[in-house]
């Protein structure tokens, strides 16, 4: 995975800070430039750790699922739930066109 975040690192007064514009809160100071390098590279770390969703499997079938979500609703709602998914669009995921 290839992932491009950029930094700010400014001087100010008391040392160096930095910060990432795509990170919420992600600001750390120092008073040298070489540790407010390995803080951001740290806290960048951190984040993409937190933000690595790894897949999970429920061990149902899609029917079960679908029953699972659809279980406590009545045949008349279930009669109003489009017979297809992408009725709303004129193609299918990856922009395959529709065939009527």
């Amino acid at each position: 995975m290839n992932t491009k975040i950029s930094i700010q690192i400014e001087q100010n007064e008391t040392g160096y800070s930095a910060y990432s514009p795509e990170i919420a809160g992600c600001r750390v100071e120092d008073n040298s430039l070489d540790g407010v390098i390995d803080q951001i590279k740290e806290a960048i770390k951190a984040y993409l750790v937190q933000q690595t969703v790894e897949p999970q499997t429920t061990g149902q079938s899609l029917l079960e699922l679908f029953e699972q979500v659809t279980g406590d609703m009545t045949d008349e709602e279930i009669k109003q739930l489009p017979k297809d998914g992408a009725e709303q669009h004129n193609h299918y995921i990856y922009k395959t066109p529709k065939q009527d």
